[in-house]
């Protein structure tokens, strides 16, 4: 059974968004990356737990906005 990764709603195009995800691709962190302008599903997950992207929902439950200090776009 594979660990559980951190889901992360992006936009592309949101600077915060790409820096993390360069940051994790380059540190080898698995990830599952769900697009919020692509999908109004996901769009509503998104903002069940936020209204800035990046949005990071870890396996254990937490959820964190932003990303190094900084926020990136509306949802």
């Amino acid at each position: 059974m594979e660990k559980p990764v951190p889901i992360v709603y992006t936009i592309r195009g949101c600077d915060a968004c790409m820096k993390l995800l360069r940051k994790w691709d380059a540190e080898g962190v698995r990830y599952e990356e769900r697009r919020v302008e692509l999908s109004q599903e996901v769009l509503d997950q998104a903002r069940s737990y936020g209204s800035l992207v990046p949005i990071v929902v870890w396996p254990d439950g937490r959820v964190e906005q932003g990303f190094e200090g900084s926020f990136g776009c509306f949802i």
